[in-house]
């Protein structure tokens, strides 16, 4: 053991292949969702912001800098149905504000952006 700790960079490799291995495999917690949001604009999106609460609190989720035509995958840690706020702002100045997914089941979902 003592010739694998001379070699630090071996050591964090071998981890980081082995969380790679299995931890695809544990999946979503119960009352968690994955989010992929889909910028179906011609204009790049500056901001997202997701607000969403559960039973101890509320939680929000910024993500920077989605181009026309792209998508990005989120995880929330929010129960499927229960819905959540997005507010968008396009490079534009454009800003939009809405209650997303309520009602939708599923731990695997998608919000399509669009002006």
């Amino acid at each position: 053991m003592k010739k694998y700790l001379r070699h630090p960079l071996t050591l964090m490799l071998v981890g980081f292949l082995l969380a790679w291995l299995f931890l695809p495999s544990v999946g979503l917690p119960e009352k968690g969702m994955q989010v992929e949001l889909v910028n179906n604009s011609d204009v790049m999106i500056d901001n997202i912001r997701l607000d969403f609460g559960y039973s101890q609190g509320q939680s929000s989720i910024q993500s920077l800098r989605l181009p026309a035509g792209e998508t990005r995958t989120l995880l929330l840690n929010h129960e499927p149905g229960a819905g959540f706020n997005v507010q968008v702002r396009y490079a534009d100045g454009l800003e939009q504000d809405f209650c997303a997914n309520q009602g939708e089941q599923g731990q695997y979902q998608r919000v399509i952006l669009q002006r």
